[in-house]
């Protein structure tokens, strides 16, 4: 697929790594057609037919909630997307796509699947805590759906630094106060190895590092846009994961001086546990001194 210059820069010094960083979304925003809408939407047919099981998970009792996950979606796509969706007795035409799709109300979340780019996890609350109960994941980020599943976001995050505790008990008081009108967005994002959308196992630069290679050439930068929104009847909580991937070579050919300042800075600033996490523990001072040379 094509690539241009980074969608999005949140290393560039407006927002803090391993913090929830949320910020007010408008309704015509939750969803992001564009860009680069067909060849995501190819690679997600392609896992929905051959990986099904590792991209997708809806048990009976969740179907109704994806259900009107789906008319939620459908509903924002009509109303804030009309440039690329036209949606008609149960069929729907995207831009740029040669064929309609019919909308199959019983295979909800392979629907959503097939017609954009945000992956879906549903999550409940529970007498154990908010738990994964259903999700669309095409496209995850050194996490497999199938470890994950009906789990509370407490085993959920275990890996990541810094989550549990204080960090924790946030999350879960946003997810109980979380209001159906209200939509919240974030950005997070990693550096790997290749071009992968999906990428369910921690990645790693160890081959390109043994042969020496020039980062510019190797590593992407992998930013994911999240949102949260509560669904009006079932009350769950909806988190999309909206996957931007390009090269670092077009960050350093943009000659962005401050998303590069910022990104250098951020990886110079991560702890060991972090740089851990983000698999970057060897790569690290490769890239930062590679970085070096376009500030």
């Amino acid at each position: 697929m094509p690539y241009a210059p980074p969608y999005y820069t949140p290393y560039d010094g407006t927002a803090t790594p391993f913090t929830i960083g949320l910020k007010p979304l408008p309704e015509s925003r939750w969803l992001e057609p564009q860009p680069d809408l067909q060849p995501l939407l190819q690679e997600r047919h392609r896992l929905l037919s051959g990986k099904r099981d590792a991209v997708l998970h809806c048990q009976r009792e969740s179907l109704t909630a994806c259900q009107e996950l789906l008319d939620l979606v459908l509903e924002n796509l009509s109303t804030h997307h009309r440039d690329h969706y036209q949606i008609k007795a149960g069929m729907i035409a995207i831009t740029g796509i040669p064929d309609n799709i019919a909308i199959n109300r019983e295979d909800p979340l392979a629907s959503l699947g097939i017609i954009v780019p945000e992956d879906f996890c549903l999550i409940r609350k529970t007498d154990t805590g908010h738990k994964l109960v259903a999700a669309l994941l095409c496209f995850p980020s050194s996490w497999a759906l199938a470890d994950k599943i009906g789990r509370n976001l407490e085993a959920i995050h275990k890996p990541v630094p810094d989550y549990q505790g204080p960090m924790s008990d946030r999350v879960n008081l946003l997810f109980d106060r979380l209001r159906p009108e209200q939509i919240v967005w974030r950005m997070n994002w990693s550096l790997d190895d290749g071009k992968r959308l999906f990428r369910p196992t921690p990645h790693s630069h160890d081959q390109w590092l043994a042969q020496g290679g020039d980062p510019l050439d190797h590593v992407f930068i992998r930013v994911e846009r999240q949102t949260l929104r509560r669904l009006p009847i079932a009350g769950d909580i909806v988190f999309t994961i909206r996957i931007h991937l390009s090269p670092l070579r077009h960050l350093a050919d943009g000659q962005n001086r401050q998303a590069l300042q910022g990104l250098h800075q951020q990886l110079s600033a991560m702890s060991a546990e972090q740089c851990a996490y983000k698999g970057l523990s060897q790569a690290r001072p490769v890239i930062l001194q590679r970085l070096e040379d376009f500030l």
